[in-house]
């Protein structure tokens, strides 16, 4: 299916915080062994910086070579162990017991019918588009990210799990985790090719690299790649340095995000261009905010970047988008704190006063949702990018929801978005078919 009929899933990289009746569990019967063994060796490649500007640089130059039914799931036999470097084997965190696990943290939908929600213990799914949702996998993976390439190939990650499925999620195999770290930003171009970033972490900090807490997207990692589904990762050794998020638009067209820098490949990963600089700080110019990107089409991409820190709850944030990886557009900030940091950028205000999660529909379209506090215990506003970003219109706020996880939106109209309700601590499934004006509560976990 081309990837501007899916509608991808994105989350912020906030700290990670069922009921009903009649679900059918899905239990994985094990976890895997070990981890996915690949090789490391290869250093990540390095770009020019481009001088800071009112308006986000093009790059030019490119990086050297160099540089719903019951059973259970099964395990696929275990690769070779990294245990003595410390990487932990997937699913062996149980179920709730990390702070601030999330019962739902991401979404996606193939059509209208076709949807999955996964979260801390559990997968959700829908052929209706949830009217009716089945618990397709109830065990120990605290989950934040699902990708579906149609509606029988899908994968779920999050910590040091990796689970997939052939047949819609009617099973479910547990994956060995690689060796280089947490999946992040895991998104497949096909049954048996897809990228995602090793984010680093705790395990590796006892070889003298950075540790990692909740959010270890923002120190970056390495790029990996698979063309077995998933069951082995190797290295991307010609990426430039620090990855946090990527997409891909088929196995060889795709972007790199790195600290406050956008790169671009055409020949899957052997070489890079700087597609796009992120405007530099005022007041502090060595800050290199974190992307969160997402294709559309062929060559299109979305990028909302994520800056650092908070001032009278507001949280800085910037978007971009560009329908050829050519030609790039500011299209929304948060203006409280943007406008001090980048005086000379002036665009249009965001859906709210901190970055919430976002959906590319096609490369002219996307949708916005936000998260604002300062309104009692805060609301999440919902915004239409339209005319290739250049259109902005509020829609409304998402139902019953205060703090959006993720969304992902088939069409202007239709959509939905998964978060927490934080006057009653539940977490919602909310859906909406006339561009988030009203919005129906589908499922609840209390």
């Amino acid at each position: 299916m081309p990837l501007s009929a899916r509608a991808i899933q994105t989350f912020a990289p906030r700290v990670r915080r069922v009921a009903g009746s009649a679900l059918t569990v899905l239990a994985v019967a094990g976890s895997a062994a070990g981890c996915a063994a690949a090789s490391s060796s290869g250093s990540a490649g390095a770009g020019s910086t481009t001088p800071a500007g009112t308006s986000a640089s093009v790059g030019t130059g490119s990086t050297p070579s160099s540089a719903s039914s019951s059973g259970t799931a099964a395990s696929p036999a275990p690769a070779a162990s990294c245990a003595a470097s410390g990487a932990a084997a997937i699913a062996t965190t149980p179920s709730g017991s990390g702070q601030g696990a999330q019962a739902l943290a991401a979404v996606q939908f193939t059509d209208s019918g076709h949807g999955w929600v996964a979260g801390d213990g559990r997968i959700m799914a829908t052929t209706d588009g949830g009217t009716s949702w089945t618990r397709q996998y109830a065990g120990p993976a605290d989950l934040d990210q699902v990708d579906f390439i149609d509606a029988q190939h899908g994968w779920a990650a999050g910590g040091d799990s990796l689970l997939r499925t052939t047949d819609g999620g009617g099973s479910w195999t547990a994956l060995a985790a690689p060796c280089q770290g947490r999946l992040t930003s895991v998104h497949f171009v096909s049954p048996a090719v897809g990228y995602a970033v090793a984010a680093k972490t705790a395990a590796n900090a006892a070889a003298g690299q950075s540790p990692g807490g909740q959010d270890t997207t923002a120190l970056g990692g390495s790029l990996l790649r698979t063309t077995d589904g998933g069951s082995s990762w190797s290295p991307v050794t010609s990426a430039p340095a620090d990855p946090q998020s990527a997409c891909f638009a088929n196995a060889d067209d795709g972007y790199l995000g790195t600290p406050a820098r956008i790169w671009r490949t055409t020949d899957g990963g052997q070489h890079w261009t700087l597609a796009l600089t992120e405007p530099g700080a005022s007041a502090n110019p060595a800050t290199a905010d974190t992307p969160e990107i997402e294709c559309a089409g062929a060559s299109g991409l979305w990028v909302l970047f994520l800056g650092q820190g908070a001032a009278m709850q507001h949280e800085p944030y910037l978007g971009y988008a560009s329908q050829d990886g050519r030609e790039w557009h500011g299209v929304l900030e948060q203006q409280y704190t943007e406008s001090a940091a980048r005086p000379g950028v002036k665009l249009p205000e965001g859906p709210g006063s901190y970055p919430g999660p976002f959906s590319a529909i096609n490369p002219g379209t996307a949708v916005f949702v936000g998260y604002t506090p300062p309104l009692g215990y805060g609301v999440a506003p919902v915004m239409l990018a339209s005319d290739n970003g250049y259109g902005l219109s509020k829609e409304g706020d998402v139902g019953a929801i205060n703090e959006p996880m993720a969304a992902a939106f088939l069409s202007p109209d239709q959509g939905w978005v998964v978060g927490e309700n934080l006057k009653t601590d539940a977490f919602d499934i909310e859906a909406t078919s006339n561009a988030g004006r009203t919005w129906t509560t589908q499922y609840t976990v209390g």
